[in-house]
């Protein structure tokens, strides 16, 4: 009967851990909305206090591809973007689709105006794309630096994750050398004006 009792004792108390463990464990979607909400929106509201930057976080599982949107009162994120083992990854497309939400207020900081202007060759969409991903390189440099590096040093990764282009967005060759040309001239503001006037 002891041994009964300590063998009883030594199972309860192993399944008790086990459920704590398990309730300990973070899911790749808590983890990946937890980064949102502390390292990300934080620096879209101290930046930029006049716009409602998204709380609310929503993913969609079916969508296996790298891919995420953002509107006002939310942020989407891909089954696939979840699942990616990269976290600067996560972090550029993340500050890019939020980048397209204050690229506006930060025209207005430019004095530049209220409205993406039409260009000859590059449309508006394609404009929009590089000043989000302007927006967003700024920013992880200014907040989290040793993320910036990571990104700098993967350029190669993220330009064929970027693909080929398409109407309403610049191929990732040209992307990548949009934000080359950032770094080496070192102006945030000059470089947003020169993408915000191209023709």
């Amino acid at each position: 009967m002891k041994y009964f009792l300590i063998f009883f004792t030594l199972i309860f108390c192993s399944c008790n851990n086990t459920d704590e463990k398990s309730e300990n464990v973070i899911t790749k979607e808590d983890r990946l909305k937890t980064l949102y909400l502390t390292k990300i929106r934080p620096v879209f509201t101290a930046n930029y206090k006049e716009v409602d930057i998204p709380t609310e976080f929503k993913i969609d599982k079916e969508d296996k591809s790298i891919n995420a949107g953002a509107s006002f009162g939310y942020v989407e994120v891909s089954q696939g973007l979840v699942d990616c083992k990269d976290e600067y990854i996560q972090i550029f497309t993340l500050f890019h689709e939020v980048g397209h939400i204050v690229t506006l207020s930060q025209a207005k900081k430019f004095n530049l105006g209220s409205e993406i202007p039409k260009g000859t060759t590059t449309n508006t969409y394609k404009k929009a794309e590089y000043l989000a991903d302007l927006i967003a390189l700024y920013l992880i440099g200014k907040n989290l630096p040793k993320q910036k590096e990571v990104i700098i040093k993967n350029f190669s990764e993220l330009e064929n994750l970027l693909g080929s282009g398409s109407f309403t967005h610049p191929s990732g060759k040209k992307r990548i050398e949009l934000l080359q040309s950032y770094l080496l001239n070192k102006s945030f503001k000059t470089s947003f004006k020169s993408v915000w006037n191209m023709d």
